[in-house]
């Protein structure tokens, strides 16, 4: 398995062929494939790969927890909320907290805050800003995860995030469009997590 997480941010059809050609990887599923696809796609893609279900939630605990218990369900490894929800994140191993987005945001005034949340799977931040990544590793250490978007098209260098600190990078355009991309991957080392 590389430190790669592929986004499917495609059609159904695309989303399955590169989900077939890259079997063994992980794929980053989202509103666009799930509208698509409806929710059953969750599980026709877990049959190539373990599944990120990027829907950052933002509601309140009670239903936030019911829509992460239906895509678990469907065999999703674990579910991106978004962080301004804390105090009021779930704490759930399925939960990736969304610390700081891969452009500005009023997360850029908070972020640092989220990685005091405990109880989750792990934190997403910028994979094209790897001094965030940095700080962000060494404030949490090796006790949760971090995956990183942002890398390709939106500026982050292929194994740039993963040096400073995460434990994957997330994916989309770059290999959607060439899925042979991915074997890139294969040189960098996750930091602190094998598994997504």
């Amino acid at each position: 398995m590389y430190p790669l997480i592929v986004a499917l941010d495609t059609n159904v059809l695309h989303a399955l062929d590169v989900a077939k050609t890259l079997k063994g990887l992980t794929f980053k599923v989202g509103w666009d494939l799930i509208f698509e696809g409806g929710i059953s796609i969750i599980r026709e893609i877990t049959r190539y790969g373990d599944v990120i279900v990027d829907l950052k939630l933002a509601d309140v605990p009670h239903i936030t927890n019911r829509v992460i218990e239906k895509v678990v369900e469907r065999g999703a490894c674990c579910v991106i909320v978004h962080g301004f929800l804390y105090p009021s994140v779930p704490r759930s191993e399925y939960v990736y907290v969304l610390a700081k987005m891969t452009a500005p945001t009023l997360y850029d005034e908070m972020w640092e805050r989220l990685l005091d949340i405990e109880g989750i799977r792990g934190f997403v931040l910028p994979g094209n800003q790897p001094q965030a990544v940095a700080h962000a590793r060494s404030r949490v250490g090796c006790k949760y995860r971090i995956i990183t978007p942002g890398i390709g098209a939106q500026g982050g260098q292929p194994g740039e995030a993963i040096k400073a600190g995460a434990d994957f990078e997330i994916v989309g355009r770059y290999v959607l469009e060439e899925p042979s991309r991915a074997a890139q991957w294969a040189q960098f080392k996750p930091t602190c997590f094998n598994t997504p």
